[in-house]
């Protein structure tokens, strides 16, 4: 055996670090072979990393990321116009059709932020469940026992109390002091005669961190309840007419997968009134703007339920059985009335809803009739109607500027009225009419030969225009006001609220609450001190879990409540 001072001698291959040739299952090539994982280790390993702080991280900026498609792109749903994407796409016509096929026009919806979405959500749930059980377990066990040398602890005090207090008496004034300080507490006993008081608080800095991850689930999950359980959908009514929740009876609307469209709460809703206010100072330079809106409707929750009366205004919802009912837009239905040659009604005193179309209130719109024109060689032909509502004509067209409108609101209503006839698409009604196989009716008073549209007014003699060859008439009749609802029923509202609040309570725990350990250690002190029999050694040391700039001021508090008034105290 070689002694302490001698080094053994060493060969050049001994330095090295490549694999001998004699080395258990060795060839001589060098090559390493490295264990493979068998299926179970290898779900287990991939469960952990998607469990793991570093990738719930990842996943909540990376669904961050995916969010900002849905803002800066229109997209399909209930609550935008669906046109747009039609538009976006046509006006850019290589990437339009590109990010459609990755559906960037249905963020919300698509199969890659679903899976982010998805992802997370375990993610999360897999990080709260372990560490919820070992906080259990914490909360189950008693503060740890003091340890033997104070002095290494962040914060430490320590003096020699000579008042003659015993051990007995210090330690129950330091565990009176700590439960005071709402510690939990410990006390033993020490073989030297001395003994200890162990003291931790700050547990609801881990359960608030935990009401918050579990509050941020619930956020994930409400929203997910929201989309597969929750519905949307617009529903335009007209003053005097009424809507009964039937899915058929929508305008637009979006079902979660969740919902049986058969199952509807049968409410119905009726529109008695609305009424507009704008501003109408010449001067002031918001002259024409929308002051406020009111709706005055009748409601009633199902067809043998007594009716109720109800007014709806911006942001001022109406509830009816889970279904929220907003107040969202308005405009004007001028009232049309159709007749064949013979004099009979074909179509009798029909509102029909004119939509936005520029400022003070002008709308345009649409109106098909199934066999309401006969041409020349005796054909029944659909006729369209297609024109500009302007309520407040100031009594003829402004050259270069078209249709005019001197106030939004209906004071001396006009309508600006072209005719088509063929065919003109399925569906009689409004909204869409396809002029491709049509041609345009001349309306024998139109006051523009080049532009074959005619202006009726509710004056006596100039509501009504006759179409060519004796074939019919068109009656302008009047005018109402629409108004456009949107019902939103969001089963998550209650669970997403008190997540929201549970965010904001586990934040402030989380923030606000420190982890602490208090000891209060008291021995006899010794006798070469020359203090007496009756002195007493007292050491009082603090620890936290992170970083407290308030430590010292906690144990410097417990320890003022512990010493005499005049015991010198030393670090």
């Amino acid at each position: 055996m070689a002694s302490p001072t001698e080094v053994p001698e060493m060969d050049a291959d001994s330095l090295t670090t490549a694999p001998r040739e004699d080395d258990a299952g060795g060839t001589g090539g060098g090559a390493v072979t490295v264990p493979r994982l068998s299926s179970l280790e290898m779900l287990r390993w991939a469960w952990r990393q998607l469990t793991s702080m570093r990738v719930a991280l990842i996943l909540l900026f990376l669904l961050s990321l995916a969010a900002i498609p849905g803002s800066l792109l229109p997209q399909r749903s209930a609550n935008t116009d669906p046109s747009l994407v039609v538009d976006w796409i046509a006006k850019h016509k290589t990437l339009g059709p590109l990010l459609d096929h990755l559906q960037f026009f249905t963020v919300y919806k698509s199969a890659w932020f679903s899976a982010i979405y998805l992802l997370l959500f375990v993610s999360l749930i897999g990080c709260i469940l372990p560490r919820t059980a070992q906080h259990l377990k914490v909360l189950r066990k008693p503060p740890p026992a003091a340890p033997r040398n104070l002095a290494r602890m962040p914060a430490h005090f320590r003096w020699n109390d000579t008042s003659g207090t015993s051990v007995e008496d210090k330690l129950g004034a330091a565990e009176a002091e700590l439960k005071k300080k709402r510690f939990r507490v410990v006390r033993g006993t020490d073989a030297d005669g001395g003994g200890w008081v162990s003291g931790e608080k700050g547990y609801l800095r881990e359960a608030g961190n935990l009401v918050f991850h579990l509050s941020l689930v619930g956020i994930l999950a409400g929203f997910a309840v929201k989309g597969y359980f929750g519905y949307q959908g617009k529903v335009v009514i007209t003053e005097g007419d009424g809507f009964t929740n039937i899915s058929m009876n929508y305008d637009d609307h979006t079902f979660g997968g969740g919902v049986d469209p058969d199952k509807l709460p049968p409410f119905g809703l009726t529109l008695d009134k609305f009424t507009a206010t704008y501003e109408p100072n010449h001067d002031a330079p918001d002259y024409g703007q929308a002051r406020s809106f009111t709706a005055d409707v009748t409601y009633n929750s199902s067809p043998t339920a007594p009716k109720k009366k109800a007014t709806l205004k911006e942001n001022s919802p109406l509830s009816v059985d889970g279904v929220n009912i907003y107040l969202s837009s308005h405009g004007y239905s001028p009232i049309i009335t159709v007749r064949d040659k013979t004099g009979k009604v074909i179509v009798d005193h029909q509102p029909v809803e004119f939509f936005d179309s520029g400022a003070m209130g002008l709308g345009s719109g649409i109106y098909k009739v199934k066999n309401g024109y006969i041409d020349k060689y005796g054909s029944p032909q659909q006729l369209g109607l297609s024109g500009i509502f302007i309520p407040d004509y100031p009594g003829e067209m402004v050259p270069g500027m078209g249709a005019v409108s001197l106030f939004p609101t209906a004071s001396n209503p006009a309508l600006v009225l072209s005719a088509y006839s063929g065919e003109l698409g399925p569906n009689p009604g409004v909204y869409t009419m396809d002029v491709t196989n049509a041609q345009r009716v001349k309306l024998p008073n139109a006051q523009d030969p080049t532009n074959p549209s005619v202006i009726l007014t509710l004056d006596k003699g100039k509501n009504t225009v006759q179409l060519p060859d004796g074939t019919g008439s068109i009656e302008f009749d009047g005018v109402r006001q629409w108004a456009q609802f949107d019902l939103n029923h969001d089963p998550s509202k209650m669970l997403v609220f008190v997540s929201a609040i549970g965010i904001i309570v586990g934040l402030l725990g989380s923030l606000g609450i420190r982890r602490r350990r208090v000891f209060v250690r008291v021995r006899p002190a010794e006798e070469k001190s020359g203090q007496g029999q009756n002195a007493v050694r007292v050491e009082v040391a603090g620890l936290a879990r992170a970083e407290d700039a308030r430590l010292r001021d906690e144990v410097r508090g417990v320890g003022r409540s512990l010493r005499p008034p005049k015991a010198g105290v030393r670090k």
